[in-house]
């Protein structure tokens, strides 16, 4: 990446920093943790080593295309055989052809005969961005014929990846004053990255560009501000006892954010437990300024028997002839941050109980979007009959409140906290240290 350059580093850390050079970034880095050459998953970095991300484009892609900014090579066999070296012009089409086998033709040309795959499209300088289906990717990609499919893999060093994660994960900031959110948002998702570098060799790729991990937009998806962040944080990530940690994050924690056995049925972990989001002295918080600091969810009978019958029984138990009519819906318990533990469904003279991030995904609406959160209070309203005709879910925060809020970095940015602080206080009892 450009930005490693020691000038380019040096203006970048003085604007996000605060300093005038870049080796007291690595001091401070160095005096935080020890060692300071952090330990993941895959063992030790010796300093200045990139190590490279496998992100997971498609899944299970039926075509693709391909071109590039510049000159471009396809191989075929895993890289093995050159299959052309091409113009930035030229638009090549690849296609399952059986048997694991690919097809890789220009798109102004006839079908040639099936390659073995992978099939791989590498730029040829530094310069040179390979397109995917529209789309610019820093990097190398790998195209893996499957049984169903094709595997469509951006091969490419940590930091270049961070740059298409960062301005998507934090949204596109411009508000001044903003900018040790956008950099708490980088080193947490460079952790995040690390501890899943190689941990699942089976797999052909690390992690997958979507919500599921973190979402990837490749070069288009990059902005200034963003890209200062990762420069600025080159090599930055959260320990704990010295090793790198999975930092999670999420857009807002409607006032506290939560102990992982709060939301998902892991354990807790010393480092993420609940942190109020209070703004000392006042009755506001931090991330009150997010869009969904406050939301309500209203379902009819209509909706709420539609959501249920559609929904319920991945996660619990039905009868075959379904749900049947909703007597009431009742928390149960709430967990030490004041989310919903559990979450009782009466129907029929049967009881249903849902459990954390499960409530999420049971209580959609119409168009299958997932509860904002269970931070919420719910009220039932009855007809005559008994059944539920109206069910209003009032609530607070957007996603699993589990690590950064988001919305609470941005705030607390505003509020002149640097990028240390915000990360020190969402994730308790960690140290900033570099892996290279």
């Amino acid at each position: 990446m450009s930005g490693s350059e020691k000038e380019a580093c040096a203006r970048a850390c003085t604007l996000w920093l605060g300093i005038t050079t870049f080796l007291p970034v690595l001091v401070v880095a160095s005096c935080v943790a020890r060692p300071t050459t952090a330990t993941t998953n895959a063992g030790s970095l010796e300093r200045g080593q990139l190590r490279e991300v496998r992100v997971a484009l498609q899944t299970n892609a039926r075509r693709v295309t391909l071109s590039a900014t510049g000159a471009w090579i396809i191989s075929d066999n895993g890289g093995l055989n050159t299959v052309v070296q091409a113009s930035g012009v030229d638009a090549w089409i690849v296609e399952p052809a059986g048997q694991r086998l690919l097809r890789a033709n220009r798109a102004d040309a006839m079908p040639t005969a099936a390659r073995p795959g992978p099939i791989t499209a590498r730029p040829m300088d530094s310069r040179s961005l390979i397109i995917v289906n529209e789309r610019r990717y820093r990097g190398e990609i790998a195209i893996v014929p499957t049984d169903t499919g094709m595997l469509v893999v951006n091969r490419l060093d940590v930091e270049s990846y961070l740059r298409g994660v960062v301005p998507l994960e934090i949204g596109t900031r411009r508000v001044a004053g903003e900018h040790a959110a956008i950099a708490a948002q980088a080193v947490a998702a460079r952790s995040y990255t690390h501890t899943r570098l190689g941990a699942e060799r089976v797999r052909a790729y690390d992690l997958l560009a979507t919500v599921f991990d973190q979402v990837y937009g490749g070069a288009d998806a990059e902005t200034p501000l963003a890209d200062e962040a990762v420069l600025a944080t080159r090599g930055l990530v959260l320990t704990f006892r010295g090793r790198v940690v999975s930092a999670p994050y999420h857009s807002t924690c409607g006032g506290s954010t939560a102990a992982a056995s709060e939301v998902w049925r892991s354990p807790d972990e010393p480092f993420l437990r609940p942190v109020s989001d209070r703004i000392p002295g006042t009755e506001r918080y931090y991330c009150d300024v997010s869009p969904r600091f406050n939301w309500t969810r209203t379902f009819d009978a209509h909706s709420l028997s539609a959501t249920l019958g559609k929904y319920l029984g991945a996660y619990t138990s039905i009868p075959a002839r379904g749900v049947g009519i909703t007597r009431n819906v009742t928390v149960d318990g709430n967990t030490p941050s004041g989310r919903v533990r559990s979450l009782g469904v009466l129907a029929d003279g049967q009881r249903y109980a849902l459990r954390g991030n499960d409530i999420r995904f049971v209580f959609r609406t119409p168009g299958g979007e997932i509860l904002n959160s269970t931070y919420f209070t719910v009220h039932a309203e009855h007809d005559a009959a008994g059944a539920v005709s109206r069910l209003t879910l009032r609530g607070a925060g957007n996603g699993h409140g589990i690590g950064m809020c988001q919305w609470g970095a941005i705030g607390r940015a505003r509020a002149g906290q640097d990028f240390r602080t915000i990360l020190g206080t969402y994730y308790p009892g960690t140290a900033v240290a570099t892996v290279y």
